[in-house]
């Protein structure tokens, strides 16, 4: 609160003045967050909260000034304690986003303490933050972070570079129950009908990924899961446990899938799938108390199908794909959100694709990949990385660029190194940034070679290249590969021909490639894992018969354009594969009515 003798407030008021907000949305790099406390009392019942935060913080330079990150929070006494001194600090709001401590004497470099008192509200009609909902004739308290409203919360470092642990304490009504991303340590009444619930420590974390929920849950008998054996339950509102019952359940070869492939088995301390009446996504990974909209994770018996369980597994199977892709190791910033999002939606789909037969391998990954190149040629593209400046930038943060195209660019990596040498990486990768952040670049160094120019190629350009092929016959037989465009593309191009197979980096507008014989046709997408489109030469068009249902489904999109194509179109709408078929008929417009 800021002091009301005359003096000080004059002085402060030249301060306000004067100091702008921090660069590029960004804090400061001279303060950085060690540790949290934060204490919140919370009642489902009623709008406002209040709280108290402790942030334990390392000065690489003596300042009068510290920077947070506060919206919507009103701001009570604070203070800064370092060498045994406790400094009274003024506290005040820029921008909405912001908040600054000021100290009169200088807090000098190395460890200090800020210690800040607040009042915020819950919010009654939007879904970011920590808001409340009546369902079922019940008031329940939920908190969406992601990607910088942990803010709203309490006041903190939000952004995903600064991660640390965290100790959370709870203060509830008597009749609720809370949880949050650690197990429960200790419960205990307090006076006037409350009740004081206590969380154990978390490992480091973002703000972004920290969670809570308050109010009177049932959740399912707790389970074992994964090589730890970690505790998981489904969390649901009064009445609803028993549809949370196939979530829990599942949970176990979920969770060994993405074990077996990491190499490191689930780090958190436990597991809790909690189900919301509304989301502002259709799920968040919090740590240890993953969110998923209701309908997307509980199964009452009128939805109880293999289709329905086959899609809550895809879902968890995302969100299980960010505790090592984005918990465990966190994109350093907002423009390497993909870090995460782009490698829960490949990794999630390589899993699920265990579930299929051989022959439909990638299918799921090739439908996804044309919808988003169909947005990538389109006035709406964007590149995957993208600096984020404001709040109003921030609402690209978790485009579909990011996660589809993304996921696709590591699909064709996949293809191009091998799944052994890509996986390798990965795990290099994790093991080398574990509780940690990481950059694009970090990722292509584990990757080696000319991984990062393909990254650069992909992440930060619009649109795609086209690959056009053909073959040279006689006594020196060749595949010639080539591409347009003034500014070529480092991309790698998986072909296999009817003697002949092997990927290729198409680094220049054209590269040649010899062939023991002239090959009968030629297909320039095997497994159909490429980010590219594909110009077929007269004659060479691969017999839909010698092509699995990805590479079937990926020639409609290559041939639609093309009128002389028209027949092996017709031939694929013949195709036994769903997919395929329902994609040729479109192309040629037999779908309209």
């Amino acid at each position: 609160m800021v002091s009301r003798r005359f003096p000080l407030a004059v002085a402060l008021l030249g301060l306000r003045l004067w100091a702008a907000p921090p660069a590029g949305f960004r804090l400061p790099d001279e303060v950085r967050p060690v540790s949290y406390r934060v204490e919140l009392a919370i009642d489902p019942s009623a709008a406002p909260f209040q709280g108290r935060v402790w942030i334990e913080v390392a000065l690489a330079r003596p300042a009068t000034r510290i920077w947070l990150n506060a919206k919507g929070l009103a701001i009570g006494e604070a203070a800064v304690e370092t060498g045994g001194r406790r400094l009274r600090a003024e506290a005040y709001a820029v921008d909405d986003e912001f908040l600054a401590l000021e100290v009169s004497d200088p807090v000098p470099a190395g460890a200090a303490t800020l210690e800040v008192r607040f009042t915020g509200r819950l919010d009654d009609k939007g879904l970011v933050g920590p808001y409340r909902r009546l369902w079922g004739g019940d008031w329940y308290v939920f908190t969406t972070f992601t990607a910088i409203e942990a803010r709203r919360a309490f006041p903190c470092f939000d952004e995903p570079r600064f991660k640390t642990p965290w100790e959370l304490a709870l203060r509830i009504p008597h009749g609720a129950r809370a949880f949050s991303n650690a197990p429960r340590t200790a419960s205990a009444p307090r006076a006037g009908g409350w009740k004081e619930v206590r969380f154990a420590r978390t490992a480091p974390l973002p703000a972004e990924v920290i969670a809570f929920a308050v109010g009177p849950f049932e959740t399912t008998a707790a389970r074992r899961a994964g090589r730890r054996g970690i505790p998981v339950r489904t969390v649901t509102p009064r009445g609803l446990a028993a549809q949370g019952e196939y979530a829990a359940a599942a949970t176990d070869e979920v969770l060994r899938r993405l074990e077996e492939y990491t190499g490191i088995p689930y780090l958190w301390q436990k597991l809790d799938h909690v189900a919301l009446p509304q989301g502002a996504f259709g799920a968040v990974e919090n740590p240890g108390l993953i969110t998923y909209v209701s309908r997307g994770l509980l199964l009452a018996p009128e939805t109880d199908t293999q289709e329905k369980r086959r899609a809550v597994r895809g879902l968890m199977m995302h969100e299980l794909a960010h505790q090592w892709f984005g918990n465990l190791v966190t994109q350093a910033a907002w423009e390497d959100v993909w870090l995460s999002e782009g490698f829960a939606t490949w990794i999630s789909g390589r899993m699920m694709d265990q579930e299929r037969a051989p022959a439909q391998k990638n299918l799921n990954a090739a439908a996804a990949r044309e919808r988003m190149m169909a947005l990538d040629a389109s006035p709406k593209t964007r590149p995957v990385r993208l600096a984020m400046p404001d709040r109003a930038a921030m609402r690209g943060v978790y485009s579909p660029f990011v996660y589809q195209k993304a996921g696709a660019v590591l699909l064709m990596l996949e293809a191009w190194l091998g799944e052994e040498r890509f996986r390798g990486a990965l795990r290099a990768y994790l093991a080398h940034h574990k509780h940690g952040n990481a950059t694009t670049a970090d990722l292509a160094e584990e990757l080696g070679g000319e991984a990062g120019q393909v990254l650069d190629s992909f992440l930060n350009r619009t649109g795609m290249p086209e690959i056009r092929a053909e073959a040279r016959c006689g006594d020196a037989a060749a595949l010639i590969l080539r591409q347009g465009g003034s500014e070529p593309w480092t991309v790698p191009v998986c072909w296999r021909t009817d003697g002949a197979a092997a990927c290729t980096l198409l680094r220049t507008s054209q590269a040649e490639v010899q062939l023991r014989a002239c090959p009968a046709w030629i297909q320039t997408n095997a497994g159909g894992t490429g980010y590219y489109r594909s110009a077929w030469p007269a004659g060479r068009v691969p017999p839909p018969k010698a092509l699995t249902p990805a590479e079937r489904f990926t020639l409609v999109y290559d041939l639609q354009k093309l009128p002389e194509m028209r027949p092996a179109l017709e031939a694929l709408t013949r195709d036994a594969e769903p997919q395929v078929a329902e994609a040729a008929r479109k192309a040629l417009g037999l779908d309209r009515k």
